[in-house]
């Protein structure tokens, strides 16, 4: 079963092979258990969607169709979130290496150090902004499971 409708369709199927009403009654209250959780699993899909929008916004990671057949919440699109957050991890590590590299006397004094230090500042920002996004994103996958 692929789908709601697919599912439903099963369900009548079943319910019209049997004539005894208890074993009716139960196809119907395993229906309508079987919808409330596909529906809560797809309200609990669209929060997780949302903060990884949230995340490709703080990243500046365009959210389109970017193929044929694709839609915005393709896994492949969804990756290209993943790929922009390592770079961004990357590019952190990156400046914070040169900075730390350079002796204490030197790490905030000569030009462009200014810069370099409230660019960390940034950087780590964005990182404790997408951990936290990404804790969410867990959080709301370990309740749909």
């Amino acid at each position: 079963m692929r789908t709601l409708s697919e599912l439903l369709t099963a369900f009548s199927s079943e319910r019209t092979r049997y004539r005894d009403s208890e074993v009716r009654a139960t196809i119907d209250r395993l229906e309508s258990a079987a919808e409330a959780a596909m529906y809560k699993e797809n309200e609990i899909g669209g929060q997780a969607r949302r903060v990884v929008g949230d995340v490709a916004v703080a990243l500046g990671v365009v959210l389109g169709d970017t193929g044929p057949r694709m839609s915005v919440w393709d896994p492949a699109n969804m990756r290209r979130v993943v790929a922009a957050a390592k770079a961004l991890r990357e590019e952190r590590d990156g400046y914070r290496a040169a900075y730390e590299s350079k002796p204490a006397s030197m790490r905030l004094e000569g030009p462009g150090a200014e810069m370099l230090a409230a660019r960390l500042d940034d950087v780590n920002e964005l990182r404790a902004t997408i951990v936290s996004q990404a804790r969410e994103i867990a959080r709301l996958k370990g309740e749909s499971a």
